[in-house]
């Protein structure tokens, strides 16, 4: 079965905003892996992966200062991230499951009580490997803030989204036109 399909079956939605909400939380919480655009020194992009969380609508990322991801952020706090759904489940690339965000990133010091909470979330998620991850000090902990979105199920079904707990999506109608052809 299909990531989309189990996801439908799941989730019987209606398609209104909060169903659909709940559809793409649903959808994320499946996932380990985010990718992330930043940018990099002189404002090119750079594609990176990370392992993340997803807690109380925000994104978490604990990150080496090794990594050009991390660099960037601390020196550009905008960025984007996306979501995708495997390619072994996708049936049609071109109408791939997927949700982007554009993103605000912010450091979490180690004395902040949710660095913490945080790091326990994060070993419950990823396993023992943030036992030793968490005493190295080029990591860090950063929290990605969500603004505008973009949720897209499939073919005629991308959706506008503010965040990812506010209760809207907007079903994108508009822009698909076909291509008039001469009888020439």
């Amino acid at each position: 079965m299909t990531e989309q399909n189990k996801l439908q079956t799941q989730n019987p939605k209606t398609n209104d905003g909060a169903d659909l909400v709940a559809e793409v939380r649903d959808f994320i919480a499946s996932r380990k892996l985010l990718n992330l655009a930043s940018l990099a020194a002189g404002g090119h992009p750079h594609a990176s992966t990370a392992p993340f969380l997803a807690a109380d609508g925000n994104f978490y990322l604990f990150i080496s200062d090794l990594s050009e991801h991390a660099a960037n952020l601390k020196a550009n706090r905008k960025a984007s991230v996306i979501f995708n759904a495997d390619e072994a489940d996708t049936k049609q690339a071109f109408a791939r499951l997927r949700v982007t965000f554009n993103v605000e990133a912010g450091l979490i010091g180690r004395e902040a009580p949710l660095w913490q909470e945080r790091i326990e979330q994060l070993r419950e998620k990823f396993g023992p490997v943030m036992d030793h991850l968490k005493g190295l000090e080029d990591f860090h902990l950063f929290e990605l803030k969500p603004s505008a979105g973009r949720y897209v199920k499939g073919f005629g079904q991308a959706y506008a989204l503010e965040g990812l707990e506010k209760q809207v999506a907007l079903h994108l109608k508009d822009g698909h036109k076909e291509k008039k052809i001469d009888a020439a």
